[in-house]
């Protein structure tokens, strides 16, 4: 995917970066003894691949296969954040908490035949018409302690390590006609839960700096494997009292994910500098590789890559 090909640039872009907990500090040598709050509005665009159903058109001698994909459109979030700075060498605690939902939908007219397994199985293949729809549920907490230190006079990085835990869910429901009497209904769930550890590097770039006002360069590279507990549930339904079910055993299994954020900073400072404020706005990309773990008559066991990607804009107030 286009992610595994740009993470080496973004890894490199991490050397001015942040990952969307609260911005480092401009001080440079020592730091108040604060505590910081942060909010985080969010507008991401999911990529991920789902084949629901395909259609046939053709005779003996020449057959259409078209495959049907659901796309999800940009939607909003926010992360809110709480932290804790220490007076003493620049240490900081920091944790987090990510909201995210993204939904897509598609239809089609027949023939067409169903991608999942339970479908599948009632035989009354191909429908006349069909529809899905999917949302996607993504809640994680974050956790870290880190350190700055100063490279140059502008350069600043924070490396840091942490906890990252939570659950993603994604629902996916579809509904055929078989006849102008006969409907189905078919819910297949795919949810995920885990938790472990998490290392990143941040920094913060001095453009340029106005009496208490700085300007930067900021962005992230962050690396996170946590151990899972995925489940699969499959259910059809149709108005002949047909119901069948199908459900995977459940799977414990390591995930890997990768969060890149680039952006541009402002920073001020008031109160004697004993408060700080600061805003920061970016794009960020985020990568968990194998998340969807499903099966389809299409292309067999899926172990599709989640990608979320978009903007993110950040209030920070320290006090």
């Amino acid at each position: 995917m286009i992610i595994k090909k740009i993470f080496p640039l973004l890894l490199l872009a991490s050397l001015f970066a942040d990952d969307g907990l609260p911005n480092l500090s401009t001080r440079p040598k020592t730091q108040p003894r604060t505590i910081d709050m942060s909010a985080d509005a969010i507008y991401w665009y999911t990529a991920e691949n789902i084949d629901w159903a395909y259609t046939r058109h053709g005779n003996t001698e020449s057959l259409e296969t078209s495959y049907k994909t659901l796309v999800f459109d940009w939607a909003p979030g926010f992360r809110v954040g709480l932290g804790y700075n220490m007076e003493h060498d620049l240490w900081d605690s920091q944790a987090g908490f990510t909201w995210f939902q993204s939904k897509a939908a598609a239809s089609s007219d027949g023939p067409i035949v169903p991608g999942f397994f339970a479908a599948r199985l009632s035989l009354l293949e191909p429908f006349i018409s069909g529809s899905a729809r999917t949302s996607l549920h993504y809640n994680i907490f974050d956790w870290d302690v880190g350190r700055s230190f100063l490279v140059s006079n502008h350069l600043s990085l924070r490396p840091s390590i942490g906890m990252k835990a939570g659950w993603i869910s994604q629902q996916i429901n579809s509904n055929w006609v078989v006849t102008s009497l006969i409907h189905a209904q078919e819910n297949l769930k795919n949810s995920f839960k885990g938790g472990g550890a998490k290392g990143a590097i941040r920094s913060q770039w001095q453009l340029g700096q106005l009496r208490s006002h700085s300007f930067s360069l900021i962005g992230s590279f962050e690396a996170a494997y946590l151990w899972g507990h995925t489940t699969i549930e499959d259910e059809f339904i149709d108005t002949l009292a047909t119901a069948i079910f199908t459900n995977t055993t459940p799977r414990n299994f390591g995930a890997i994910m990768l969060h890149a954020f680039f952006g541009l900073g402002w920073d001020f400072d008031f109160d004697r500098d004993r408060s700080h404020f600061g805003f920061k706005l970016g794009y960020e990309i985020e990568d968990w590789f194998n998340q969807l773990q499903i099966f389809t008559n299409i292309n067999g066991a899926q172990n599709n890559d989640l990608v979320l990607q978009g903007f993110s804009a950040s209030l920070l107030f320290a006090f």
